[in-house]
């Protein structure tokens, strides 16, 4: 196995939830990991260019509600500006997680699920698990 391991989306009991899985060495790398499963579950991008970066300071006292913090951030804000994140960086911040995106218009995107609503309320679980940390989520779609 290598160090940092593939983030999967899969689909869970119910046919309008996806529930995703991602983990790597770190904390913050998981939740990054966790963001991608997230884009490949609804989009392949088509082309890197225009790319815009997108930077959130996500507010949290626990791993739980950071991963949801983070999560929630991209979902909001591919419904509200139709960008979906190319890669994710996240590192720790004095608040919670700092968050940095690069995005593109969904117009630059193959479609290949629907575009989720929410981060489904106490379902959002980030914990350490003996030299990795696993993030765990499920998505309202």
């Amino acid at each position: 196995m290598s160090s940092v391991e593939v983030a999967k989306a899969r689909k869970p009991a119910h046919a309008a939830d996806l529930q995703i899985v991602a983990w790597a060495p770190t904390r913050e790398a998981s939740v990054a990991e966790a963001v991608k499963a997230l884009t490949d579950s609804m989009a392949r991008v088509r082309m890197r260019s225009r790319a815009s970066l997108f930077r959130r300071e996500v507010p949290g006292t626990d791993d739980d509600e950071l991963l949801a913090g983070v999560l929630g951030t991209v979902i909001a804000h591919l419904r509200s500006n139709w960008q979906i994140p190319l890669s994710a960086e996240v590192s720790a911040s004095p608040c919670g997680l700092s968050l940095v995106c690069a995005m593109v218009d969904l117009g630059a995107i193959v479609p290949v699920g629907p575009i989720p609503k929410s981060v489904s309320a106490g379902r959002a679980h980030c914990l350490r698990s003996g030299d990795r940390w696993c993030c765990t989520a499920r998505i309202d779609i």
